[in-house]
This record gives C-alpha cells, structure tokens and sequence, in this order.
C-alpha cells in the first residue's frame, strides 16, 4: 500500500518537473506558443519550452505574433508579459510581433536572436530587461516605446547593424553598456529627460561621428564613450560633475571637446589616446584629474582656469597626467596672478613655457609653418620669425605651436 502511494505521488509530481510552463496554445497561424500563469493566475507572460530554456533550442522559428489574449480550458486571460529568456538562442526567430496588453519585456528575453530582424514593441510596454536583446546581429532598427523609463544593463548590446536609435523623452537613465558594441549606429538622439549615461553605454559604437548630451546629464559612467572611433566632436552641458574614467578612451580622431565649469574631476585614461586633441582647457572647478587622463596627446596647447593648482605627477612619473615631452613642447596658459603660484605647485612647475594670461577668442591652433596669411603679434605689428603664443592672423586669435 506504501508503494502504490509513493508511485501515486511521483506519478502527481511528473507534470510538475517536466516543464516549466504552464499551458502550451497553438496560434491560429499553427505557431505554438508557451505561457506561465502570473498574477494568480489572473494572466499569461510568454515563455520558453522545457525546464531550461536551453532544452529546446529554437522553439520559436520564423514568424511569431505573440496573442493579446488566450483562451484555455474555457478560460481567457490576457498576455502581460514577456518572461526572462523566452526567446533566447532562437536563432532562427525572424519576427515577433508583441500586443499592446504586453507592459514588460523580460532579462534575456531576445537574447542572442541573430536572425531576428523585425521587433514590434508596443507603448504599453514600461520596461525592457537586462540584456534583452543582446547579439541580436541582425536587427537595424528598433523603436523605443514612449512609455519605457529606463533602458537596462547591455539591453541592445552587440547589436552590430543597428543603424540610429532614437531615446524616447520618458527615458530617464541609459544603463551599463545599453548600446555597447553597436558599431553600425551612425545617429543617436539623447533626450532632455536623461540624468544618467551609464558605463560603457556607448563604447565601441565605431560609427557614430558626433555626440551632443544633454544637459539634463549629471553623470557620465566609465568607458562611456570609448572605442568610438570615428567621434570627432562632443559637447558636454554644465550639468555634469564628473568625467568617468575611461569616458573617451581610444577616441582617435577627438578633435573637439568642451569641459564646463561644472565639472570637478576628470577620471583616469578619461581622454588617453585621443590623438587629435591640440588643445585642452581645464575649467576652475577641477579639484581631480586621475592618472593618464591625457596621456598619449600630443597637445600643444593646454589652458588651466585652475586658480590655485593642486599637485600633479610631473614628467618623470610613470603615472603622470599628460605625457611626459609635453612638459617641454606645450605651451601652459594660466590665469592672470598665477603665474607664481603654477611654478611652485609639483608638476605645473614642470612646463617650460608658462604663460599667464589665458588667450580670449581662440579660433585654433596653428603648425610651426603658419601656412595661413601674414602673422601679427597683439598690437598689430607683422612677425616674420614668430615665436610660440598668441598671434594674429586674418583678423582672428590664435595660437602658434
């Protein structure tokens, strides 16, 4: 009697371990689509087939239109959401079309879907999950619903031929690595209501040339912008304090940057390797700039606003701030009293040309041969042999290296 009751009771679990979906409902189209009771069983989320979602590799092929509602054992009840790992590895899962009763999408929900190449994500959805569409390689444009408040953590990373993103104005915060590797994005739009650009959000993004922030942006996590390699400009509001380390690492052809008064440290490596940076003004409410933050530049123009300079590693140190000839080839322009104050502080002191006095109405920065016009100094006389400083050529303010 014992064992009829013990095979009994195995025989009620079976059902129970063999999968971990609840129902299983085939689509007038025949598509066979796999749910969870959630929300007492009040409604659906989609999920995937077996008790692993790597049980049953690409469950879900071709085309899939996810139902607003289903209809099982004479019960109908609508489909809210998009459970984490549905769809993952269905590398053959080419469409997926999702209802409005949807409101969430799930961590790892499209996760490595390298043949998906439509989505339909629609604004009831209010969040998309950590890594949901990680490697989905095939997919070229996406649209972020409006009432989604946050994209997460690599959610679109890997996505190599996505080509422009456009962030909708609900978004407040861009998570870790959210667009990392997206090397085929050429535009993106960063709305007024983002607060914070998380750590490599944007590294790796190879393609995209220019990027404007907003100034609604108080932080910039680490590596944000690195390994861009064709950014050649980008303009950071005074709403940010801080420059991540790593920000603009490897950016090659950085020609332009803007760091505003509101900024008070810059991290380590924050702009090493930027190779067509000439110049650089560091504004007064600097109180940190980390170790090799311009290292690997050949600057030939370096403006402190900096009042009362603090200590930095000079040339000799391995882990100085700018690399170590620039202490004799650029020129250090400092504010007007300080002169005094630079050559006593550890590393200022360093730089053999220091020149007080910061230049107003810079338009750039000139090569030794000043192939531009007829050179004058301040007062208007021409200068046949010029020497490195402030000049005037066509009318306008410059600096000869």
């Amino acid at each position: 009697m014992m064992k009829k009751q013990l095979l009994l009771f195995v025989a009620m679990m079976l059902p129970l371990v063999a999968s971990a979906y609840d129902i299983e409902v085939k689509n007038a189209d025949g598509v066979t689509i796999y749910y969870n009771y959630t929300n007492d069983g009040a409604e659906l989320a989609v999920t995937f087939c077996g008790t692993y979602y790597t049980d049953y590799p690409d469950e879900y092929t071709g085309k899939v239109v996810i139902p607003e509602e289903v209809t099982y054992m004479e019960k109908t009840r609508k489909v809210t959401s998009i459970g984490d790992y549905t769809f993952a590895y269905c590398t053959n899962l080419t469409s997926v079309t999702i209802p409005n009763t949807v409101t969430s999408i799930g961590e790892y929900a499209f996760y490595w879907c390298t043949g998906l190449t439509f989505i339909s994500i629609p604004n009831s959805v209010t969040s998309i999950g950590e890594f949901a569409f990680y490697n989905c390689s095939g997919l070229t444009s996406i649209t972020i619903p409006n009432s989604v408040t946050s994209i997460s953590k690599a959610a679109f990373e890997n996505c190599r031929r996505l080509t422009s993103i456009d962030i909708p104005n609900s978004v407040t915060s861009i998570g870790d690595g959210a667009f990392q590797n997206c090397s085929g994005l050429t535009s993106v739009t960063i709305p007024n209501s983002v607060t914070s650009i998380g750590k490599s959000a944007f590294s790796g993004c190879s393609g995209l040339p220019t990027v404007t922030i907003p100034k609604s942006v108080t932080s910039m996590g680490d590596g944000a912008f690195s390994y861009c390699s064709v950014l050649s400009s980008v303009t950071i509001p005074n709403s940010v304090t801080s420059i991540g380390n790593y920000a603009f690492y490897m950016c090659p052809v950085l020609a332009s940057v803007t760091i505003p008064n509101s900024v008070t440290s810059i991290g380590e490596y924050a702009f090493q390797f930027c190779h067509k940076l000439t110049s650089i003004t560091i504004p007064n409410s600097v109180t940190s700039i980390g170790e090799k933050a311009f290292d690997e530049i050949n600057i030939s123009t370096i403006v402190s606003l900096i009042e009362n300079p603090f200590e930095i590693p000079g040339p000799a140190s391995y882990w100085g701030i700018f690399t170590p000839n620039i202490f004799n080839t650029a020129t250090l322009y400092v504010p007007e009293g300080t002169i005094a104050k630079y050559k006593a502080t550890e590393g200022w002191k360093d730089f053999v040309h220091i020149v007080e006095g910061i230049p107003s109405g810079i338009k750039g920065v000139l090569s030794d041969n000043a192939k531009d016009g007829p050179i004058y100094d301040l007062n208007g006389r021409r200068v046949e042999a010029p020497q490195r400083g402030i000049h005037i050529i066509n009318g306008k303010k410059v600096v000869l290296k």
